[in-house]
């Protein structure tokens, strides 16, 4: 029955993986590219919308290179990745020019949505886009990007897409049937049809890297998977090779199915609760976590036990309660400094400690705060 979703699934991401895309000798498999892009292609129309996160640069570019593994020094991954990235386009163009479609490259970095300027236009553009009968292609920034504005793989850049255009569903095409109970090695090994949440079981059951050409592992794809739900987008994780996108958006038992929440956050508390960037930590009292998760009121200060970071007005925070669980983010009407001078204490009293006569009473107001539990 939670299949039956599916269906009417009308903005849908699709995570094309690097072993889907590409032989053994890390050239381009024609026959699937092919495959694929002609499917979207006649699912297209006047509701549905389509954007592919696509791996396989990289892998494509060291083929360019003559070189037979992946090497460890990022100048050499970053021009493989230029290299790959322009064959990657050109082939999703061929293809897409046969049903009369544009493509469009969106490169990204984890950069783009921690910025909410960058993030909104991000949106824009593919609205845009779509209207204008383009597909957008988006694959992570490779040749610019390093560790500290990684994504990491395109699982979770896809994910984060997902939620960011209120996407329906997301696709992540791979070359397993699915999400097995354990190691799919063990004879009985049997795949989940679906899962209703994403476990700590479930995904230490799938830890492991995939192929040394490919960034992630299934492990990454249930991670992907987390997010998405969590923010209302349901995930079919299923093998890639011989896909049939009208047995999938039919609602046929095709790989793993993961059942997204009810709850839909959307709008600017969508960026304060999936921006993987936190500028600052506040912890706080019993009270104040009542006061946040049962009474649904903002933080004020007579709440705030500590703070952790170095953040200005404005700064996206995580706000944790005494079991050090996160239970929610905002953005804060107070720098940490101020934070360290008036925690815990009365709002009346904020205006002689920090000497000024405006000021906002609450810490993180309600309006500008996603509760995470």
């Amino acid at each position: 029955m939670s299949r039956e979703l599916i269906k009417s699934a009308e903005r849908i991401v699709i995570k094309i993986g690097t072993k889907v895309l590409t032989r053994n000798d890390n050239t381009l498999s024609q026959s699937v590219i092919e495959s694929i892009v002609k499917q979207v292609s006649e699912y297209i129309d006047s509701k549905r919308k389509f954007i592919i996160v696509s791996s396989g640069a990289i892998a494509l570019g060291l083929s360019r290179m003559g070189l037979t593994k992946r090497p460890k020094e990022i100048n050499l991954l970053q021009a493989a990745a230029s290299l790959g990235q322009s064959s990657l386009m050109h082939a999703y163009e061929v293809e897409f020019k046969k049903s009369d479609y544009e493509t469009a490259q969106i490169l990204l970095t984890s950069e783009e949505i921690q910025d909410r300027r960058r993030y909104v236009n991000i949106r824009n553009t593919i609205f845009s886009l779509w209207s204008h009968r383009a597909i957008p292609v988006v694959n992570e920034n490779d040749t610019v990007a390093y560790d500290e504005i990684r994504f990491g793989d395109n699982d979770l850049l896809a994910a984060h897409l997902a939620v960011m255009i209120d996407a329906d569903l997301l696709i992540i095409l791979t070359d397993t049937d699915g999400v097995y109970d354990r190691n799919p090695n063990l004879k009985d090994a049997i795949i989940l049809g679906e899962i209703p949440m994403i476990t700590a079981d479930i995904k230490k059951a799938a830890q492991g890297k995939g192929s040394i050409f490919s960034s992630g592992g299934m492990e990454s794809k249930l991670k992907a998977a987390e997010i998405a739900t969590n923010h209302g987008v349901g995930v079919i994780i299923t093998n890639g090779e011989k896909i049939s996108f009208t047995d999938v958006l039919e609602g046929e038992e095709i790989g793993t199915y993961c059942v997204p929440l009810k709850k839909k956050i959307r709008g600017k508390k969508k960026w304060i609760a999936l921006n993987p960037k936190v500028d600052g930590k506040i912890y706080i009292d019993r009270g104040g976590e009542h006061a946040i998760v049962v009474e649904k009121r903002s933080l004020l200060p007579v709440g705030v036990k500590a703070i952790d970071g170095d953040f200005e007005i404005g700064g996206n925070v995580s706000i944790l309660n005494e079991n050090n669980i996160e239970i929610a983010r905002g953005l804060t009407n107070f720098s940490s400094r101020e934070l360290h001078l008036i925690k815990g204490l009365n709002t009346k009293k904020i205006e002689k400690l920090l000497g000024t006569d405006t000021y906002f009473d609450e810490v993180v107001h309600r309006d500008n705060m996603v509760i995470l539990v």
